[in-house]
């Protein structure tokens, strides 16, 4: 039936897969659950290890860092059952019918998202704010509004694919740097035909970032997208008009050009970041600073 696939770097996943164990017990026999480490620190293996004496979960530590897309595709291979369900290690389940809500909706040759929440509460650290903010305006909207402007998009920290799609589609490990494999993961699967379909069926992210490492990671996921773009999927019109950001930034590029945009980071990126690390960070401003960033790094 399930099998439930957690890769796991620097994060302690006790709570998560206690709850899923028990979610999972009330639906079936037929599961499992795969914990692979990911070369974390020793502290976090210590933590997690006691897990893989759980009946029907398996925890498994690599040697080396296989990174982001390799190691959820040898989780994906190794796995036994019909259905596939990728669920981040930083995420907190919220729903008493999680498992059965993704099992219910499941068909062959139709991957699901079951979407990401957000705690209500503002952090109390000023340092998370940015991320927090961020997740709970751009990331915690409903099905009906993804399946209408998401396309092909869809986001590997909770979704639900079929094994036979799986062992043909699956992440490219040569996209080493961070961002942006599961867009890739999602354009393969669109142009293979396969169906994607959003569903209110969320994890709360529980991860948040401070403000620098989200800056730094954000910057390099839109590194990542600008390589994507043009050396993995060759400029395709189908990529470039789905991904938001590219659809986005090629339409305002008309009007402005690249220079004024690499202008405007170059005079007004130090007081955009003094913003976005308060304790009320513009999202709208955060998307010009991602604008103009990218202008510093597209290809003429």
């Amino acid at each position: 039936m399930l099998s439930i696939n957690i890769p796991v770097f620097n994060v302690e996943v006790n709570e998560l897969v206690l709850e899923l164990v028990q979610q999972a017990k009330k639906i079936s026999d037929a599961f499992e659950i795969n914990i692979y480490d990911d070369g974390s620190e020793e502290v976090y293996r210590s933590a997690n290890r006691a897990l893989g004496k759980l009946p029907k979960v398996k925890y498994i530590e690599m040697e080396t860092n296989l990174g982001r897309a390799a190691i959820r595709n040898r989780m994906g291979f190794d796995s036994n059952y019909e259905y596939l369900l990728f669920i981040d290690a930083d995420s907190k389940i919220i729903k008493e019918d999680y498992l059965s809500v993704f099992l219910k909706n499941a068909k062959p040759n139709c991957v699901l998202c079951g979407g990401t929440a957000y705690q209500k509460q503002k952090p109390v650290e000023k340092e998370k704010v940015l991320r927090w903010k961020y997740g709970t305006e751009r990331e915690a909207v409903s099905a009906d509004l993804r399946n209408r402007k998401k396309g092909f998009i869809i986001t590997s920290n909770n979704f639900l694919i079929p094994k036979l799609v799986f062992n043909a589609i699956h992440f490219r490990e040569n996209i080493r740097n961070y961002g942006h494999e599961d867009t890739v993961l999602g354009f393969d699967l669109f142009k293979r035909g396969v169906e994607i379909w959003h569903i209110d069926n969320p994890v709360e992210h529980t991860g948040l970032e401070d403000a620098d490492m989200f800056l730094r990671k954000s910057k390099t996921a839109l590194e990542n997208l600008n390589y994507i773009a043009g050396e993995v999927v060759k400029n395709d019109p189908d990529f470039l008009n789905q991904v938001y950001f590219l659809k986005r930034f090629y339409a305002i590029s008309k009007w402005i050009p690249a220079f004024f945009l690499r202008l405007f980071y170059a005079v007004f990126c130090s007081s955009l970041e003094a913003n976005l690390k308060s304790q009320n960070p513009r999202i709208k401003w955060f998307d010009l600073y991602k604008l103009s960033f990218f202008s510093t790094i597209k290809k003429p």
